[in-house]
């Protein structure tokens, strides 16, 4: 299906999608603390449907939401814009901050923050969280003495 050029910029723009170009991924660097924002997402092909309030995108699929801290890529993304749902597809993986999440799709309510990540079995979900010390609590002693 051939699109019009205008007229998917036009749906893009009205559904309050910020376009941009094809990037590696990289970090977030300070980010916005407040919530919404722009959120782009970048791939080979981009098609939305007004009515549905649909947009789909794929091949080599980048998201980035820095308000949420969010940075994915993916090889398919459809984000429904009335329920403010986007599901990632097709080896997934999504850095927030400095954890690292892996799947083959990837469900995440931007209203709540819920990400929900599901494997193609029997393949497993792999999350990498870096763990930070709490400076109010010391770490346990490492040979811990019996009395």
């Amino acid at each position: 299906m051939q699109l019009n050029k205008p007229l998917v910029l036009g749906v893009l723009a009205s559904l309050g999608l910020v376009l941009g170009t094809r990037r590696p991924l990289e970090a977030q660097t300070n980010p916005p603390a407040q919530r919404g924002g722009p959120l782009t997402i970048t791939s080979d092909v981009q098609e939305a449907n007004a009515r549905s309030g649909i947009f789909i995108a794929r091949g080599n699929v980048r998201l980035v939401y820095p308000s949420r801290q969010v940075d994915a890529v993916a090889e398919m993304a459809e984000y429904d814009t009335r329920r403010r749902i986007i599901t990632l597809r097709g080896n997934v993986v999504v850095q927030q901050e400095n954890n690292t999440l892996r799947a083959d799709v990837v469900i995440y309510t931007i209203d709540t923050g819920k990400i929900e990540a599901l494997p193609v079995p029997p393949k497993q979900v792999q999350s990498v969280y870096m763990i930070k010390e709490n400076p109010e609590k010391p770490a346990p002693p490492t040979n811990p003495t019996i009395p």
